[in-house]
């Protein structure tokens, strides 16, 4: 759980304020430099960095629990200038984009008060908007650790290399069923509990 600043919760909680919480935007690509804009109507220092007004609207998140967890993110096309990034930086394929709120009457602290961390999963544009499918990073797409041990279940399909069966009798990948016992690729030591 992140914690917010004491001035962003005070801020936050007031019934009136003059300040205003911004949203950052930062995409980070191999050998291109970071490109930092924030929704805003004038360009805002933070974190030593100039960061570029621009418009762009996040959307909602979808999340259906069968699927990795999904973000749409429009950014404005006005003079082709992203697009002209998407099309000379191979479409930003697998880049990183950070997405990060600070108050504006407390920029002197570096670290925002949200954030969160994505990976570009597809792109399209037209001459108003680019659109971004954003998901999470990389890490959650494969599996940790790469195999899974199950006690007299064989991973190996029946008839392939690794189980080495070529009759034409199918096996359902347990011990008892294995038609190669000396080849059955489970873990057969392994207590059921």
């Amino acid at each position: 759980m992140q914690v917010w600043s004491q001035v962003a919760t005070l801020a936050k909680n007031a019934l009136e304020n003059d300040g205003a919480f911004l949203i950052f935007l930062q995409i980070t690509y191999r050998d291109l430099e970071p490109i930092c804009l924030v929704r805003n109507t004038e360009d805002i220092v933070w974190q030593g960095v100039t960061w570029t007004r621009f418009p762009f609207v996040i959307g909602a998140s979808s999340e259906d629990g069968k699927t990795i967890p999904a973000m749409s993110l429009q950014i404005s096309n006005c003079q082709g200038l992203i697009q002209a990034y998407l099309q000379k930086y191979n479409g930003f394929c697998d880049a990183d984009v950070k997405i990060m709120v600070a108050y504006s009457k407390n920029l002197s602290n570096p670290n925002p008060e949200f954030e969160l961390d994505y990976t570009v999963q597809s792109v399209t544009y037209d001459e108003q908007w680019v659109r971004f499918t954003l998901s999470a990073s990389s890490e959650l797409i494969n599996r940790y650790p790469q195999d899974r041990y199950i006690a007299n279940f064989c991973p190996f399909r029946c008839g392939d290399i690794r189980c080495g069966y070529t009759g034409n009798d199918t096996c359902v990948n347990t011990l008892n069923s294995c038609k190669v016992p000396s080849r059955f690729g489970g873990e057969p030591g392994m207590t059921t509990r």
